[in-house]
C-alpha cells in the first residue's frame, strides 16, 4: 500500500511560511524546491526533524529539500494543497465534477495553451497566401518554403504541443509524455509507415499510422500514461525508483500507443474528420448558419472548446488528403 505523504506535505508547507510564502513548487529527481517571498519566514531546521526529510540546502530564495526517492510522491501532496507549481498556477484541492465536465475542462487545459501558437501558424498562411496571390512570391521561391515550414510547425509537431499540456492536465511527468509524441513522430517510425513491409512488436503488428497533425491519439495516451504512472510507482522499490520508474512507463506506454491507443486514436480522429467533411459538402453554408445559431449556448455550457479537437482533426484529415493526392 502506497504511503501517505499528506501530513509530511501540510508540515513542509507551514514550515515554508505556508502556500503564501511559496512562490513555486517544484522537484528533481531528489529534492523538493520551493521558491520563497520570505526567506525569514523559513524554518528549515525543523523542516530536517522531519522523517522524509534528509536535508535542507538554499540557493538564493530557493529552498531545496532533500527527500530522495520518494520526491515525487512528497510532491503531488504539496500540490494536492494548493501550493503554486510549475505552471505557475495553484491547483487546490479537486472540485467533484460530473463526467461531461471533467472531459471538457481536460480538453480546454489540453487545447488552451496551443492557441497562440495556431494563431501564429494560421497567420502565416494567410501571409503566404496574400503573397503568393500579389505575385510578390511564387510557390517555387525558396523564401515561400521555407516560410511554408515554419507555417507548417505548430500543426506538424501538434502531437508535441498537446503532449506537453496534457502532461499537465493529467499529472503526467511532462518529459515523459513529450517521448511519447516522439515516438508518434520519430523519422524512423515515419520511414518504416511509408515503406512496404509489415511493423510488428514481439509479433504484434503495429498499424501503419500518420500521426502528424494528429490530436485525438496523444491526449488519449498522456490520459493512460497517469494510470500507468500510478501503478508503476506502487511497484517499484524505492531504492531503484530513480532508475526503474522512467524506465518501466516508457516501455509499458509506447507499445501501448502504438499498437492501441494511437491507431484507435487515429480513427477517432479521421472519423470526426470525416463527418465534419461530410456535413460540409452536403450541407455547405446551412452548417455555418445552425452553429452560429447554437454557438452562444455551446459557449455558455463550455462544449465550444470540446470543438477544438474536432476542428482540427477536420483541418488534419483534408491536409492529409490533399498531399495525397
Amino acid at each position: 500500500m502506497a504511503k501517505d505523504y499528506s501530513a509530511a506535505a501540510r508540515r513542509l508547507v507551514e514550515l515554508a511560511g505556508g502556500k503564501d510564502n511559496i512562490k513555486k513548487a517544484f522537484h528533481c529527481m531528489t529534492r523538493l524546491r520551493f521558491n520563497v517571498r520570505d526567506k525569514s519566514l523559513v524554518d528549515d531546521k525543523k523542516m530536517t526533524e522531519l522523517p522524509e526529510v534528509v536535508g535542507v540546502n538554499w540557493h538564493n530564495d530557493q529552498c531545496q529539500i532533500i527527500i530522495g526517492n520518494e520526491v515525487s510522491a512528497v510532491y503531488k501532496a504539496v500540490e494536492k494543497l494548493g501550493v503554486a507549481t510549475e505552471d505557475g498556477a495553484a491547483q487546490g484541492p479537486a472540485e467533484k465534477k460530473g463526467v461531461f465536465s471533467t472531459i471538457v475542462d481536460s480538453i480546454t487545459g489540453c487545447m488552451t495553451p496551443m492557441i497562440p501558437a495556431l494563431t501564429a501558424a494560421g497567420m502565416m498562411k494567410v501571409i503566404l497566401t496574400i503573397l503568393n496571390a500579389s505575385g510578390l512570391l511564387t510557390e517555387a521561391s525558396m523564401t515561400y518554403q521555407v516560410l511554408s515550414l515554419i507555417g507548417d510547425a505548430a500543426f506538424y509537431f501538434m502531437p508535441f504541443l498537446i503532449a506537453a499540456n496534457a502532461a499537465k492536465v493529467f499529472h503526467v511527468n511532462q518529459s515523459l509524455a513529450l517521448i511519447i509524441a516522439g515516438v508518434f513522430l520519430h523519422p524512423t517510425f515515419v520511414n518504416l509507415v511509408a515503406g512496404d513491409a509489415a511493423i510488428t512488436f514481439i509479433g504484434l503488428p503495429v498499424t501503419k499510422a500518420s500521426y502528424s497533425y494528429s490530436v485525438i491519439p496523444i491526449i488519449l495516451m498522456v490520459w493512460i500514461m497517469s494510470y500507468i504512472e500510478k501503478m508503476v510507482d506502487a511497484i517499484t522499490p524505492k531504492m531503484l525508483k530513480i532508475i526503474m520508474h522512467p524506465t518501466l512507463v516508457i516501455l509499458i506506454a509506447a507499445p501501448i500507443a502504438l499498437i492501441v491507443i494511437g491507431p484507435l486514436g487515429n480513427i477517432a480522429g479521421d472519423g470526426l474528420a470525416a463527418v465534419i467533411n461530410f456535413l460540409s459538402a452536403k450541407l455547405g453554408f446551412v452548417i455555418v448558419g445552425i452553429l452560429a445559431a447554437f454557438f452562444p449556448f455551446i459557449v455558455m455550457t463550455g462544449m465550444h472548446h470540446a470543438l477544438t479537437p474536432i476542428g482540427l482533426s477536420a483541418v488534419s484529415y483534408t491536409h492529409i488528403r490533399t498531399k495525397e493526392t
